[in-house]
């Protein structure tokens, strides 16, 4: 009798276990190597965003504010944090030509703004630079994270805007609240750390100086990275935005003391309570204060890599800063010139 070659159904198993086994060992390097593709990709991207700001430096003299809004006059002014106010273009839109966007600067014409206008008559700003907010920017865009694709609906907005593109990175406003450091104000009058200046590098109408920065450039954070709002409504991660959790970072409060904090009450940040869930926070990491009168007065730098966040210095150098940095090394390297000593466990 003839033998029929091929494989017993013995064989067959045998060589599916052994490809599973394979396989089962294969996807956890396979995973752990795109995990770390995307990290460095979004590290290239604030490498490339902290030289458009260096350049940015060399050309104005100074770094660009984070947010231009004339008509916020005095530390403390409310109208800084609320989404209706006619705030103009931010730091993100102002380097566009750095990062070979000069089309898109153009079509913005950040010139325009505010227009003439009556400082105290809201209705009279020139807004016409919004035209690009929907704008995708590539360099602006983390591949760790995701809801790239849902826009930001701004319900709160004068007029209210939909179409708002998101984005990954954003200024660092030292520490405290929004209002608090307008125009540059270092702040030792309120938290956190009564007594400690803590001022910004970018804040409302305020660029630094490279001069400005005693504490060191290379121990003052520039830019941070943000996490895409967790629906459509979140107006967190949108580049052209400049509020915080937008396209501006500060933090260090008891309710906000480190990166990817895990509270459910964390960001403070308008428009929270139309999306607010238990376990924003301590399931997904994207908490905020559940208020319907919450204004943007605060946010905490996020990102979806393991276990922290990238940072790009003011010297341009961008480093991995982990999740248990202590809330005092984290207030001090968000200050230009508080003039202590941070703790070096970052």
């Amino acid at each position: 009798m003839k033998r029929r070659s091929g494989f017993t159904l013995i064989e067959v198993l045998v060589v599916i276990a052994i490809m599973a086994i394979l396989l089962a060992l294969l996807l956890p390097a396979v995973m752990s190597a795109r995990v770390s593709a995307n990290r460095m990709k979004c590290a290239n991207n604030l490498r490339q965003i902290g030289l458009a700001l260096q350049l940015y430096h060399d050309s104005q003299g100074s770094f660009p504010p984070a947010v231009f809004m004339p008509f916020v006059k005095r530390v403390g002014d409310k109208a800084a944090n609320r989404a209706a106010s006619p705030f103009g273009p931010n730091w993100a839109l102002l380097i566009l030509p750095y990062i070979e966007e000069q089309n898109l600067h153009a079509q913005a014409n950040v010139s325009s703004y505010p227009g003439t206008t009556n400082l105290l008559d809201f209705t009279t700003y020139d807004l016409s630079w919004r035209q690009v907010r929907g704008a995708r920017v590539q360099t602006y865009l983390c591949p760790s994270d995701s809801g790239h694709d849902v826009p930001f609906t701004d319900p709160g907005g004068n007029p209210a805007e939909s179409g708002w593109a998101r984005g990954n990175y954003a200024a660092s406003n030292a520490a405290g609240d929004w209002d608090h450091n307008i125009g540059g104000n270092p702040d030792p009058t309120e938290d956190p750390f009564v007594g400690v200046n803590k001022g910004p590098v970018m804040a409302v109408n305020f660029g630094a100086r490279v001069n400005n920065v005693t504490d060191g450039t290379s121990m003052t954070f520039l830019v941070h990275e943000v996490r895409v709002g967790v629906n459509s409504q979140d107006r967190r991660g949108v580049w052209a935005m400049g509020l915080p959790g937008s396209s501006a970072v500060n933090g260090g409060q008891l309710y906000n003391p480190a990166p990817n904090n895990m509270f459910d009450d964390s960001d403070e940040i308008q428009g929270c309570n139309n999306f607010w869930y238990p376990g924003i926070g301590t399931k997904d990491g994207m908490g905020c204060i559940n208020e319907d009168d919450a204004e943007s007065e605060g946010a905490m730098a996020r990102s979806r890599h393991p276990g922290g966040v990238n940072a790009c210095f003011a010297d341009g150098h961008v480093q991995f800063i982990n999740n248990s940095i202590s809330r005092y090394t984290w207030v001090l390297l968000q200050s230009t010139n508080d003039g202590l000593v941070p703790d070096s466990s970052y």
